[in-house]
């Protein structure tokens, strides 16, 4: 419990907090030291608001009444009723319809509506059509995705979102037969023919970070 009982008392207290000297204190408020040092229980009203303004970390009821803690606590950011989303943009394309690339420099993040990534550091949320990849990924499911550098490495065997000239597509990629200038892209239904995709068509390659269900509520 806190037993200091002026203004005086509570202030070098604070100072002593913060590891600062009544000489820097002093050159801080355009004082001298010998007026700390003498200075009475209290402080006049303009002095106390400019310590405030230096200090803005110091409460001031606290300071001036003992009441609360020393310091003041920083405002929380607000978060969801689940702490564990984190909002990104659902883009207003499906795969298989329009590119990536056209999103990014036709469309701006408030056009967009947020959804909710259960995992923290996807970039964007994109819906997949058709059933390709039955029975694994369902039509109308949301991928939440991150861009890779494609030139460093890239996660064969796995889903992906391909950005290509010609739309975008969520497939299993693979090395081409081909050679290196080209990527494997095989469907989960196996009606569909892989496909050889050259990498100077690509415009980016994404990885899915989850999947998702929108659910209406009407």
């Amino acid at each position: 419990m806190e037993n200091n009982e002026t203004v005086k008392d509570r202030l070098l207290l604070f100072l002593k907090s913060q590891n600062i000297s009544k000489a820097e204190f002093a050159r801080r408020m355009g004082l001298s030291v010998a007026y700390v040092s003498a200075m009475r229980k209290s402080l006049p009203e303009d002095r106390v608001k400019r310590l405030c303004e230096l200090f803005p970390s110091l409460n001031r009821d606290w300071l001036l009444y003992g009441e609360g803690e020393m310091l003041l606590q920083a405002p929380k950011p607000e978060r969801s009723h689940n702490e564990r989303e984190f909002l990104i943009p659902l883009l207003p394309i499906h795969a298989f319809a329009g590119t990536l690339q056209e999103y990014s420099q036709g469309v701006q993040r408030r056009d967009c509506d947020l959804i909710a990534s259960p995992v923290e550091g996807a970039d964007l949320a994109i819906s997949i059509s058709g059933d390709s990849m039955e029975p694994e990924i369902h039509d109308g499911t949301i991928a939440a995705i991150k861009r890779i550098n494609e030139r460093a490495f890239i996660p064969w065997g796995n889903p992906m979102v391909i950005d290509t000239e010609n739309g975008v597509l969520l497939k299993v990629v693979y090395p081409s037969k081909m050679g290196n200038d080209y990527i494997e892209a095989h469907s989960y239904n196996p009606r569909y023919p892989d496909i050889q995709i050259p990498t100077s068509s690509i415009l980016g390659l994404y990885r899915v970070v989850a999947y998702m269900r929108r659910v209406s509520t009407m």
